[in-house]
């Protein structure tokens, strides 16, 4: 018995052993072909993205750096806000505010003038014109849409016939390269010619300026954004022993359907695909439009009640340093209402809107500027369709043909462009020059940009606030006083008048002229 117990124990023991042997061996024979499928996908990927020395020289740069807009459905911080009673509070205390300046400005003309006044003169003669710079606006609209996208659309198709020539590749891609620099200066020329010789208003200007801009900044991301793709897909074509070459017979350009999408759409960094709300609301459209309406009446009545009576009634020859700074602190409160009211106009209300209508679901168009403890902050989150843009293609770029390593000079090209195109459209929808804001954001903003120190709390969010206050009120008090100076001071038709501020130059010549009557 004990004999059979042990033939079976050991017959068990044989068993087992055969199980696991044959279990280890389907195993090996799973692992090796698993490894054989990976080596073949792992190939097979490298084959379709190619290792290419540029990459390898780029990629440590773009390690030490923030990686570039990625899109989220996600709301604007004000639209979270307002759903707590106490922000909605704040808002509606502006509202009273404008409800107030208009009973105000309204009590005011009926008791100078006996009669109520409601044709806003003012904002129709900012907006004369306005079918002019909508022509205008419509033929860079065409230009943007058809031009650019035929333009690029030509030079992917025909890239792939040169590519056995290095030459004759070089040559095609620096005459396109002429191309579009070339549509980049009439872009930005041409407008401006048509905005001097209408002599088009403020309002107006400011429509076909920042317009202008905007077009300029999708047409640059659209096209640097594909130039990789069909870089990659020429490589891809013309490698051999490739099983791609096969497979794409022709260069892929995006979709006309999908640029003339990330035309209206409200970002400045081009994809293909974004993602996309499944409704429209049409009243939220409708209620951000009409609080768009209500901002600019509110800058009216802002204008109206605290702008006009101070400057017009300003003697450019009796302007001294103490009716200077009293007419400058004068000035920060209604320039600190032009701030916000433009900032939640256009930033938040208007984009909001275009990106409802859209169904465009990323509304970050803005941060938490507002708790902002230094300048760089403030710069960042203010504007954030803006700074994307900038960081994408300005920064990032001057990083790395810097050889990455430092960052003061890509932050100063941006602080200094972006400086020199806000002073661009101030020259153009004024119509004269005076670089009061190029002087403060390049200036006095990039000393506080690199001088003030980072750190957070109230202490320094009160000298940001502070600084931003003094700020607008400076240039609110400059451009009026010019503007005045240059209704009541005589011009001398030369070109030097359009460059010299004519409100210094007033106070040196009304005293000679004065002078002169009186020896003559």
């Amino acid at each position: 018995m004990g004999t059979v117990n042990n033939s079976d124990s050991q017959w068990i023991q044989d068993e087992a052993e055969k199980i696991r042997s044959s279990l280890l061996n389907e195993l090996h024979r799973i692992e090796n072909e698993v490894n054989e499928q990976f080596s073949s996908f792992k190939n097979d990927f490298e084959l379709r993205h190619p290792k290419t020395s540029e990459p390898l020289k780029i990629k440590p740069s773009y390690r030490q750096m923030d990686e570039t807009r990625v899109f989220v459905a996600r709301n604007s911080i004000l639209t979270d806000l307002f759903e707590t009673s106490h922000i909605r509070s704040i808002r509606n205390v502006f509202a009273a505010m404008l409800l107030i300046l208009v009973i105000q400005v309204t009590i005011n003309d009926i008791v100078h003038s006996g009669r109520l006044k409601l044709n806003f003169e003012l904002i129709f003669y900012c907006f004369q014109k306005l079918h002019i710079a909508l022509f205008i606006w419509l033929i860079m609209q065409l230009c943007t849409a058809v031009i650019v996208f035929m333009g690029f659309y030509y030079w992917t198709s025909n890239r792939i016939s040169y590519y056995d020539n290095i030459k004759r590749l070089r040559i095609y891609d620096v005459t396109w390269l002429i191309i579009y620099i070339t549509y980049i200066i009439l872009f930005l020329v041409l407008p401006c010619r048509e905005i001097v010789n209408h002599q088009l208003p403020v309002a107006s200007s400011l429509i076909v300026l920042i317009e202008q801009l905007r077009q300029l900044m999708k047409t640059h991301s659209f096209i640097r954004e594909n130039v990789e793709k069909v870089h990659l897909q020429c490589r891809l074509i013309s490698e051999p022993n490739t099983n791609t070459n096969n497979e794409i017979k022709q260069l892929s350009c995006p979709d006309f359907s999908q640029y003339l999408y990330f035309l209206f759409a409200p970002t400045l960094i081009y994809r293909d695909n974004y993602p996309r709300n499944k409704v429209i609301h049409w009243d939220y459209v409708l209620q951000m439009f009409g609080q768009v309406i209500a901002a600019i009446f509110y800058v009216y009545y802002v204008v109206v009640r605290f702008c006009v009576p101070t400057f017009a009634n300003l003697n450019q020859n009796q302007i001294t340093l103490p009716i200077f700074i009293s007419v400058l602190f004068n000035s920060i409160m209604p320039g600190s209402l032009f701030l916000l009211l433009g900032f939640y106009g256009f930033l938040h209300c208007w984009l909001n809107a275009f990106a409802e209508m859209l169904r465009f679901a990323d509304r970050m168009f803005y941060k938490d500027w507002w708790n902002s403890t230094s300048f760089a902050a403030y710069y960042r989150t203010w504007n954030v369709v803006v700074h994307d843009w900038l960081y994408t293609y300005v920064y990032r770029e001057v990083f790395l043909l810097t050889g990455g390593k430092n960052r003061v000079i890509a932050a100063m090209c941006v602080v200094l462009l972006s400086a020199t195109f806000h002073e661009y459209v101030m020259i153009f929808a004024l119509g004269f020059f005076y670089p009061i804001m190029f002087v403060l954001f390049a200036v006095v903003g990039m000393g506080f940009f690199f001088l003030l120190p980072r750190n957070k709390g109230v202490v320094f969010n009160i000298l940001v606030w502070t600084s931003l206050l003094v700020g607008v009120g400076l240039q609110s008090c400059f451009y009026f006083m010019e503007a005045y100076a240059r209704k009541s001071c005589p011009a001398n038709d030369t070109f030097w008048d359009k460059l010299i501020p004519r409100s210094i130059v007033c106070r040196m010549a009304l005293p000679s002229a004065k002078i002169l009557h009186i020896d003559l």
